[in-house]
């Protein structure tokens, strides 16, 4: 008895929604953040890191949680993004 030989699937490269445009694809990792994630760098003036650090330290005083900058500036992303577009454009032009 001959086994039939494999047949693989012809492989389909997906496609792009309607209008948009192709971009390049991203890796992110789905994994909980933990203390052992890679630290990012942000680069900062020493006035804006002043500034970070007091805020810090005022959320720091309105809580028993430990608050950091990277938890400051994730919760910044969220307030961004809940203001809209437009009036974050307008907080970047203004201040940075």
């Amino acid at each position: 008895m001959a086994k039939k030989p494999l047949e693989r699937p012809e492989i389909v490269k997906p496609g792009g929604t309607e209008g948009e445009e192709r971009t390049r694809l991203t890796n992110f990792s789905s994994k909980k953040r933990t203390s052992s994630e890679a630290p990012k760098t942000v680069r900062m003036t020493a006035a804006e890191k002043m500034m970070a650090q007091e805020l810090v330290e005022a959320v720091q005083e309105l809580t028993n949680k430990n608050i950091t900058l990277s938890t400051v500036l994730r919760a910044a992303l969220y307030l961004a993004r809940d203001a809209g577009p437009e009036k974050t454009l307008k907080i970047i032009k203004e201040y940075i």
